[in-house]
């Protein structure tokens, strides 16, 4: 079944919530009122015409396919805010809200998307539409993306932090450890200053979500990242979480206990 009918027809019960992985650090989420939010998702070859990276996951959901409430970029790199998908799917999509910061609101207003369906995300900004609460919170991605930002999700009772790309420093997590984070996703690459396995691991220990699952590994060969060593490390320094490793184009659904 294709990933974007098996959203569609999800039926997620409350207190719960479907999150599905579009593989590197794409994710879709479905809430007990169908809301559905997109982030990140990289639909596209746009990053090899880019740079020359080649994707070695297959996209499992086209641009055409996509139906949000809600679509967010934690920042401007391709495998992020895919620059030939956002155009389709504003196109396609005629209610959808884009939330980014500076620099991807920058190209959802090249792809015509009006003001009036934008949400700039800078770190401390918090915005609600129809029971989903959004906080940007920090991340370091270094100087290729001074703008970057995590992002913490309330989702009718279900909070989940994406951190995006970023890497670690411990003082500025220990703050949200307060939020109760229900689900946590780091990046495990351990390239271009992003958190390794190790790392992600760490902030998983600070955070102490209910449930953490590891994105941003085998996309590209220039990227790195070793679900198994994360598996394995989760239990012995974050023995408070579970580890949920997804496969590419699968569902997981998370049920608040």
């Amino acid at each position: 079944m294709r990933v974007a009918k098996m959203i569609e027809e999800t039926q997620v019960a409350p207190g719960s919530l479907a999150i599905f992985w579009l593989a590197q650090a794409g994710f879709a989420f479905k809430s007990p009122s169908s809301r559905v939010v997109y982030v990140d998702p990289y639909l596209t070859d746009s990053v090899e015409k880019l740079y020359g990276f080649r994707r070695i996951m297959a996209s499992v959901v086209s641009p055409e396919e996509v139906t949000a409430d809600l679509y967010v970029t934690t920042h401007h790199h391709g495998d992020h805010l895919d620059p030939e998908a956002v155009p389709v799917v504003y196109q396609r999509n005629l209610r959808t809200i884009f939330a980014g910061p500076p620099a991807c609101v920058d190209l959802f207003r090249s792809s015509g998307i009006p003001e009036g369906r934008i949400w700039t995300l800078h770190e401390g900004d918090r915005y609600r539409l129809d029971g989903v609460e959004l906080l940007a919170v920090y991340a370091d991605h270094g100087e290729s993306a001074p703008d970057a930002v995590g992002i913490v999700f309330d989702l009718e009772g279900v909070r989940v932090y994406v951190m995006g790309d970023t890497c670690l420093h411990s003082e500025k997590l220990e703050p949200l450890a307060a939020l109760g984070i229900d689900v946590l996703i780091p990046p495990i690459n351990g390239r271009f200053g992003n958190l390794d396995a190790a790392d992600a691991v760490r902030a998983t220990a600070i955070l102490k979500p209910k449930v953490v699952i590891p994105s941003h590994f085998w996309m590209f060969i220039q990227h790195n990242g070793d679900p198994e060593a994360f598996m394995r490390l989760c239990p012995q320094l974050a023995p408070e979480t579970r580890p949920v490793l997804m496969t590419q184009g699968s569902r997981y659904v998370y049920e608040k206990g």
